[in-house]
């Protein structure tokens, strides 16, 4: 292709290299350059530089150089017609072709982004006709979306019939070209074809020069999947897009932080409250290519996916990824086990930003998981935590930082801190990621509660019959590293109506348990609290209870059984009452 004699020129010298390259990348001055992380490789030492004066760039860690319109070439991976065309017509510059485009490239992706952008306009349209748009409507403001927001990402629905759009583009484009831009599917029995899209929400997905390549799909009603998403094109890699990265880059650049969730509601819930950081995997797990994408515009994000089995373990693997390419994360989990768009519709933005403020680094987060989803009571669970974090330990490369959380888990699960460090090392050097901890390496120690009641029931006969009435009635110690202990408490009274001590330390097999014993006579703890300990034990269990019971909900929920999802919810609130008073 080629195009007036001057036009390079006067896209070179109207196009600032320094301020194009500052749309995708954070850039400092330094003397009378710039420079920031190249978005070419990944690294943690700036060695990108652009020169103001010559309107060059170069990177001394991967020598990729070149002009403006080469890093355009690079950044949006365009042949170099394609590139002059786009900063032509970002700056206002008239371009006019001398011969039809030859590239056969260039042109298959000119045409699927004019296909795309007419079913844009398609989709968008079907909003505001018949029956269909106007259910199509109410379900949108049932989830208090906005007509700004509906119209500034681009909004539509896409009808039930299942050859709508096929007919709209069929008179601009061949079968083949709508079939590669995966709007238009075919039928491999008989042959014929039909939209990808019906009865869905549609959600357009666009690049960071905000053209349409992709869509998303929400059913309405029952229909399955209830996430459909455009698939693979010359033009679209959702490993490498990120949903609303047009519209947050420059908030992004500015506040210095993003915001990461799962889905595109969750996404447009936060532009919409005000909270302009805010972007989407395009219905995958994050990947390499995006946290390497989102790395031009930041290094610091706050991760918030959904609460649920789902979105935790979406969490964990966003967390790896994000580490291993250098980022400082914190990580969001909203109360009551709210997306962010339903926290949004019942609460508001103030509220939001509140809790973002508090969100806690996502090492912190690790430890509360690890908590909430491990017997820490026990040894097993102890180390079973552990090992859940050994992964996380092992990507933290700077060397005071991977021993401030060494010191932090050894504190957190009372286990040998010189223990942890050797198995981290031995981790490290053979990529293990299972330890070889020995039970003396485990300060494993009984709570205060449990301390109490087994010194009360050992000295205080008037109150020993009232504590084993009540931990066999309650079985509260279920689960705990006393268990065992109580179990023969319970035994030996019923068979003796008292608990002696030599007999009690006969009857347990363990030298550990022998040593609580000892330690809890001499400690000095407060009997009187004899039932603040046993409310304390109840309440543990109600917790734990709780979140199994939450795990059942998200289950029956996925399996469509709404009967059972609804007992356990009425369970729940009955047990969280108990628990909150």
């Amino acid at each position: 292709m080629s195009f007036a004699n001057d036009l390079v020129d006067r896209v070179k010298n109207t196009a600032d290299v320094v301020q194009v390259i500052g749309e995708y990348i954070r850039l400092r001055k330094s003397g009378s350059n710039f420079i920031g992380l190249c978005p070419f490789h990944s690294e943690k030492t700036p060695s990108f530089h652009v020169h103001s004066a010559r309107q060059f760039f170069y990177c001394f860690g991967c020598n990729a150089k070149g002009d403006v319109i080469k890093f355009l070439q690079l950044i949006e991976g365009l042949p170099f017609p394609e590139a002059l065309r786009l900063l032509a017509g970002k700056h206002g510059i008239p371009v006019e072709r001398q011969d039809p485009i030859t590239d056969a490239k260039s042109r298959e992706r000119l045409i699927l982004l004019e296909i795309h952008k007419r079913a844009l306009q398609y989709f968008q349209n079907q909003l505001s006709l018949g029956r269909e748009g106007r259910w199509a409507q109410q379900y949108l403001e049932s989830r208090a979306l906005s007509p700004q927001a509906i119209e500034r990402f681009g909004v539509g629905y896409a009808p039930s019939q299942s050859d709508r759009l096929l007919q709209s583009l069929r008179t601009h484009f061949s079968l083949d070209q709508l079939r590669l831009s995966g709007l238009i599917q075919r039928n491999e029995r008989d042959s014929r074809h039909y939209d990808r899209f019906r009865r869905r929400i549609i959600f357009p997905i666009q690049n960071e020069s905000g053209n349409t390549v992709a869509f998303g799909g929400r059913a309405l009603g029952d229909g399955q999947p209830k996430y459909l998403n455009s698939p693979e094109t010359p033009i679209y890699s959702k490993s490498r897009t990120m949903f609303a990265l047009n519209h947050a880059r420059s908030a992004i650049r500015k506040e210095g932080v993003a915001i990461l969730v799962e889905g595109y509601m969750d996404c447009i819930a936060l532009h919409q409250a005000g909270i302009s950081t805010a972007i989407a995997s395009c219905g995958t797990s994050l990947t390499e290519d995006q946290t390497r994408l989102l790395g031009r515009f930041t290094k610091k994000v706050v991760v918030n996916f959904d609460p649920d089995e789902a979105g935790s373990a979406a969490t964990s693997r966003a967390l790896g990824i994000l580490l291993g390419n250098g980022f400082k994360i914190r990580v969001l989990a909203l109360p009551d086990r709210l997306d962010p768009d339903a926290y949004l519709r019942k609460n508001n933005a103030e509220a939001y930003l509140h809790l973002l403020q508090k969100a806690p680094t996502y090492f912190e987060y690790l430890l509360r998981q690890a908590q909430e989803n491990n017997a820490l009571e026990t040894s097993d669970g102890k180390v079973t935590a552990v090992e859940g974090l050994l992964p996380y330990l092992v990507r933290v490369s700077n060397r005071i930082e991977r021993e401030e959380k060494t010191k932090r888990v050894a504190e957190f699960f009372s286990i040998d801190e010189n223990a942890i460090r050797a198995e981290l090392r031995k981790a490290v050097h053979r990529g293990r990621e299972k330890l070889n901890l020995h039970q003396s390496q485990l300060k494993t120690q009984l709570s205060l509660a449990e301390r109490i009641l087994i010194k009360a029931v050992l000295e205080l006969d008037s109150s020993a019959g009232h504590i084993v009435d009540e931990l066999e009635h309650s079985q509260v110690y279920v689960g705990l590293e006393s268990e065992n202990i109580f179990r023969n408490i319970i035994a030996l009274y019923r068979k003796d109506g008292r608990v002696d001590l030599e007999r009690l330390q006969a009857a347990l097999p363990k030298n550990e348990e022998c040593n609580f014993i000892s330690e809890t006579i001499f400690s000095e703890d407060d009997q009187r609290q004899i039932s603040t300990s046993l409310e304390s034990l109840v309440r543990r269990k109600t917790k734990k209870e709780i979140v199994s019971l939450q795990k059942q909900i998200e289950q029956a929920e996925r399996s469509q059984d709404l009967k059972l999802a609804a007992s356990l919810h009425s369970r729940k609130a009955t047990l969280t009452l108990t628990v909150t008073g």
